[in-house]
């Protein structure tokens, strides 16, 4: 967030004398996407999709190409067009995409995406998908693909890029972002939380220690000026069977459009569809 509007810093203000009294309006504010942003960057040309999927509930997902299918998540106020790289390198691999519409994205309804929403609409994929190679997420869809996964799995494999490790640090960077004081910032938490009815600190990668046995990559730029690098190395760390890859100069959103991250991605998916194969010879 480069500049704070100003009603928004006005607001922030007021939280170092009346915190509880704007918390609510920043918990909305970070809870309700803005659905019709033009998508972030890499912009590049989204194919017509083969099929929409209604998965239920106002869900909606998007499937190209025919083969073992890849699910793909995007982040908040990301969109699947992004993975328009991603998806093409797929199919010339003999894979489908299915892209999800995460809640409040898209065609899929709702108004706002929390934690637990985001989690729920990923598990919903999964069951309607059946088994699958693997899921690759981005961003904040890459961190609660892992809860999903841990949850109920699903997938051989996952590719995590760019994914915040820490749904707490998360919000410290939103409040950080729109000028909140301490006391504001704590009271924004705490406001979440109860919208919520879970506390942020459950949503931890140190909590799926023992509860995610696939393999992961792990892909994050070291510039990434939106989720700080040391949230992939601290995943790494608590996971033992993952993989990190680390770029530099691509930022938060452009890594989903570079070939050498393109290539690394469905190498490591198609790996998952060739130990398959191995194992019905």
């Amino acid at each position: 967030m480069s500049a704070v509007p100003l009603p928004v810093a006005t607001l922030a203000a007021v939280s170092h004398l009346a915190p509880s009294l704007v918390a609510p309006f920043f918990r909305r504010m970070m809870l309700k996407p803005r659905r019709h942003l033009r998508p972030p960057p890499p912009l590049l040309e989204l194919p017509a999709a083969d099929e929409r999927l209604g998965l239920g509930d106002g869900l909606v997902a998007w499937r190209w190409g025919e083969g073992p299918p890849v699910l793909l998540v995007h982040g908040f106020e990301g969109h699947r067009a992004q993975f328009a790289a991603i998806l093409a390198a797929l199919r010339q691999r003999g894979l489908a995409a299915v892209a999800l519409d995460v809640p409040a994205h898209g065609e899929s309804a709702g108004e706002e995406l929390t934690a637990v929403k985001f989690i729920a609409a990923i598990d919903r994929a999964l069951a309607a998908l059946g088994p699958l190679p693997a899921v690759v997420g981005h961003s904040m869809g890459g961190a609660m693909s892992l809860y999903a996964l841990a949850r109920r799995g699903g997938a051989g494999r996952a590719v995590l890029i760019a994914a915040p490790s820490s749904l707490k640090r998360e919000l410290q960077r939103f409040a950080t972002a729109v000028g909140l004081s301490p006391r504001g910032a704590r009271a924004f938490i705490a406001s979440v939380e109860r919208h919520v009815g879970q506390p942020a600190a459950d949503f931890d990668v140190r909590h799926l220690v023992g509860r995610i046995d696939l393999p992961l990559l792990l892909i994050h730029d070291q510039d990434d000026r939106r989720v700080p690098v040391v949230e992939a190395a601290r995943a790494a760390h608590a996971l033992p069977d993952a993989e990190l890859m680390i770029t530099r100069g691509l930022g938060h959103n452009r890594l989903l459009g570079d070939p050498v991250v393109v290539r690394a991605v469905v190498d490591f998916v198609a790996a998952q569809e060739t130990m398959g194969s191995e194992r019905t010879v």
